[in-house]
Parts: C-alpha cells; structure tokens; sequence
C-alpha cells in the first residue's frame, strides 16, 4: 500500500506532462479562458461535438483589387479547437485565391495539423472551383468550418460553380 499512491502520483503526473505534450491540454488557454471559450479536450462523455455555427455578421465584399477581382470574407466559424475563417478572390468568374486569416492555432497539435491541412484545402478549392471539397482527415473540424465559410463567401458574391 505504501508504493500505491507514490505510484498513481507519478501515473497522473506522467499521463498530465503526456497530454500536454501533445497539445491536447493547453495550459495557457486555461489560464486566460472564460466559460464561452472553445476548449482543446475532447469531451469525456462521448457526446457529439457542438454544432458549429456562425460566429459574426454575414460575409464582408471588399472593393475590387484589380479590373474584375473581389475579394469576400466568410463568417468566422467557431469550432472546439478554434475559429475558422475564410477569405477568397474571385476574378473573371473564377476562383483565383483563398486566405485563411483564422483557423485553430492556439494548441501545439492544431498548430502542427493546420500547418498540413489549410494548403491542402487551398488547393482544393482552387482545383474544384467551388465549395465542394473532400475533408483532410486529421482536420475534420477545420475542414468543415473551412467549406462552411467558403460557402457562405461565395453565396455573398454571387459565384457560380463551373
């Protein structure tokens, strides 16, 4: 009994530093966070993550940057790991470039996994010419937010898919 609790101390310290490592528990969003905040854990319940709904206004039109060209904001889509964001430009009909000025980079892990995913998703779009893309695995939550916002950016400018 004596070498029980040193041993489960030791198992919970590990498992804590492991997690951490990770980038599954971000210490220092704990310590900044607020009840609304999106958390980085997995809910222990094994319900359904909660639904993903639009953060703010709908889609933003910026002026033209050139003969042609608009450039249009997506609504930033809250997910449990972060908000995601998409900006495009279309130009002569077509898509021709898409930003992601916000997406989930807070943990370590959705720093590491984004750094893979978004040009993945850019490319996508670009060879798809729409917001029918197919979802990164390892990113699922991104990509979702990712074609939600897109959507929403080129419902906003008219765009027609090809």
């Amino acid at each position: 009994m004596k070498k029980a609790l040193p041993t489960i101390a030791l198992s919970a310290a590990g498992l804590t530093w492991l997690l951490h490592a990770q980038g599954v528990i971000d210490t220092q969003a704990a310590s900044h966070s607020t009840a609304a905040s999106p958390t980085t854990a997995p809910p222990s319940d094994g319900a359904p993550p909660p639904t993903e709904t639009p953060q703010s206004a709908p889609p933003t039109t910026h002026a033209p940057a050139s003969s042609g060209s608009r450039t249009v904001d997506g609504p930033v889509i809250d997910t449990r790991y972060g908000p995601v964001q998409v900006e495009l430009v279309v130009s002569g009909g077509r898509i021709t470039e898409v930003k992601t000025p916000e997406y989930p980079n807070e943990a370590r892990r959705s720093q590491l996994i984004n750094e893979q995913a978004l040009p993945m998703l850019h490319d996508e779009v670009i060879q798809a010419q729409s917001a029918s893309i197919d979802t990164i695995s390892g990113a699922t939550y991104t990509s979702d937010a990712y074609e939600q916002s897109l959507q929403a950016a080129l419902d906003s400018a008219g765009f027609v898919s090809q």
